[in-house]
């Protein structure tokens, strides 16, 4: 007999916080226009009990997914290997590392968020129904690699988990497009037009609505401030709150017509693998501190001379510098631990991988997958940064080349070997 808890927990930061997503970004969150959540949910089917969580922010980063498995294992007993913890990818969030700049103190209290969440939805656990399908929302998203000729994933999958009298406890929304409907020149904290899809569904069925985002390494948003120039997909500076939240709402839904005409089950299994694949790192340039404190004098001076142009400038190249320097300091042996998670939910498989994948990847591990449905899920347990496939790497780009991508060209195959070999053995579970 399946059995479902859910909660939601506010992890809005506070006005000032350094924010992360845009490199060229130089101002600090001026206010907040709507709340981040964590959103968490835990499975049992009598033998094995699981935990999803999903943050409003840009990605997860590998301290926090270990505090706050270790939290969770110690408070609430779920072990680390059946606990997932991913991040809608939102840019209007807090920054969360040195890169972008962090305030210690928030990002020292996002794994006790997180063991809240996990506690409040223990504390919510009741016999449930489960069924889960697939629908599509096609005209909002752009491969801006390839504005007119790029691969797109448009696919809406949709699990839904309800109580004996059929009403809707929670579902978890996997749709694959970056969260930067909203650009570098927003500085109010925003979930983005996923927190819209959670608000609308939260709104009309009640329950908590957990989203996962794709493979969406190059897909963005297709709203009506890029379509006039839509080759001209980067400039997000024009984006607005109100695209985000249309967006948010068109995907919603659908959402709710796929949600509402889903049959459901009361037996359901539950299973929880993950591996650990060692992945040679990409050559990274050298950065010195040196470096780092130099563009740092001069970003101030920038400022100080109110040269919006210049600080901008200055620090997306900071933080580029920032993130080679990371990279180096992360991985210095020369070789990347990537660990991939898959958990089954029945005839649902959910690939969890720490990073970015690029569209292709997740198209081609979802044609692969011998299972009835496989969601692609990125920014899960961590954080690897951009994944693309051996053909990505050959037409070259941003998303190819450190710091972007610190993976080398053996990713692929070794990413998807692994997925593949952990569905197939969730499956014969």
């Amino acid at each position: 007999m399946l059995r479902v808890g859910v909660a939601k927990v506010d992890i809005t930061p506070p006005i000032g916080t350094p924010m992360g997503g845009y490199g060229s970004r130089v101002d600090v969150a001026r206010g907040i226009h709507d709340r981040l959540h964590a959103r968490a949910m835990i499975l049992s089917d009598g033998t094995e009990e699981l935990a999803i969580v999903s943050m409003d922010l840009l990605y997860t980063t590998r301290e926090m997914v270990e505090e706050a498995r270790r939290l969770i294992r110690e408070y609430v007993g779920i072990s680390e290997d059946h606990v997932a913890i991913v991040a809608t990818h939102t840019h209007s969030g807090p920054g969360l590392d040195n890169v972008f700049g962090r305030l210690d103190e928030y990002c020292r209290l996002l794994p006790h968020h997180v063991l809240t969440s996990i506690s409040l939805a223990l504390e919510s656990m009741r016999s449930a129904r489960f069924g889960c399908g697939t629908g599509y929302v096609y005209g909002l998203t752009i491969n801006r690699r390839d504005p007119l000729h790029g691969p797109l994933d448009e696919q809406l999958i949709v699990a839904r988990f309800e109580d004996e009298e059929r009403r809707l406890v929670g579902a978890l929304v996997n749709f694959t497009c970056h969260a930067v409907v909203l650009g570098h020149t927003n500085l109010y904290i925003s979930a983005d037009y996923p927190g819209y899809v959670c608000e609308a569904i939260e709104n009309i069925e009640n329950g908590v609505v957990l989203f996962l985002n794709g493979a969406c390494g190059d897909i963005n948003p297709l709203v009506p401030s890029t379509f006039v120039e839509k080759e001209k997909v980067y400039d997000r500076s024009k984006g607005t709150f109100e695209e985000a939240r249309k967006m948010g709402y068109a995907i919603a839904g659908e959402t709710l017509q796929v949600i509402n005409k889903l049959r459901t089950v009361e037996d359901v299994k539950l299973v929880a693998l993950s591996a650990k694949v060692s992945i040679r790192r990409a050559p990274i340039p050298s950065v010195t501190e040196e470096d780092i404190e130099s563009l740092s004098r001069e970003l101030e001076e920038a400022l100080r001379k109110e040269d919006k142009a210049k600080a901008m400038a200055i620090k997306h190249s900071l933080v580029f510098k920032r993130w080679l320097l990371e990279a180096r300091k992360m991985f210095p042996k020369g070789y990347v631990d990537v660990e991939l998670q898959v958990i089954r939910i029945g005839d649902l498989i959910l690939a969890l991988i720490p990073g970015e994948p690029l569209v292709r990847l997740g198209l081609k591990l979802k044609s692969l997958s011998p299972a009835k449905v496989t969601a692609v899920i990125g920014y899960a347990n961590g954080y690897v940064g951009y994944i693309p496939t051996k053909e990505d790497m050959k037409e070259a780009g941003y998303e190819t080349t450190p710091p972007a991508c610190i993976l080398s060209e053996e990713a692929e195959d070794k990413i998807m070997n692994a997925l593949l070999e952990l569905i197939d053995r969730a499956l014969e579970v």
